[in-house]
């Protein structure tokens, strides 16, 4: 075979073109690639700003509810009234469980939760459940008695003993 058989020639030229043709759809794939990871990256930038948004709205909630209790009622508070039983599962520890359960129970309308209780079932992640209630301050218990009469004052010149 000679340099100048055009079998020889087909065959260079052949082995360029499929050499080229390699190149040109290795750069393609990589800059689709690229593109297909970009579109990643925004959609996890918008996922995280989304997720952040939500933290920050249940802080926001449960910033609402100005007591809870692990019994029926709340020291220094009257229950007025009982809107419903709330639920939260499936968080990574109880207090973000407790901290979504009063979010949902601010969203009822509720401002303080009776009968809290939390904990983590052998599933590993945490639940909490409660009663979302609204409640006031109660009436403080000194201003419902009637005040004492006042004490009469010690006329000067006097002895304490007089008026034993």
């Amino acid at each position: 075979m000679r340099m100048g058989d055009p079998v020889v020639i087909a065959i260079v030229v052949g082995a360029a073109v499929v050499v080229v043709v390699s190149l040109i759809a290795r750069v393609w794939r990589w800059r689709r690639e690229a593109a297909r990871e970009a579109r990643r990256r925004g959609e996890s930038r918008k996922q995280r700003g989304f997720v952040h948004k939500q933290q920050a709205e249940v802080e926001r909630l449960a910033s609402r509810i100005i007591a809870t209790s692990s019994t029926g009622s709340i020291a220094g508070f009257v229950i007025v009234r009982q809107i419903e039983a709330v639920f939260a599962d499936g968080h990574g520890s109880p207090s973000k469980a407790v901290e979504f359960l009063k979010a949902s129970a601010a969203e009822k309308g509720a401002n303080a939760v009776i009968n809290l209780n939390s904990g983590r079932p052998p599933s590993g992640k945490c639940t909490a459940r409660g009663d979302a209630v609204i409640v006031r301050p109660a009436e403080d218990v000194a201003s419902s008695v009637p005040p004492l009469p006042p004490i009469p004052p010690v006329p000067p010149g006097s002895d304490e003993r007089d008026f034993e």
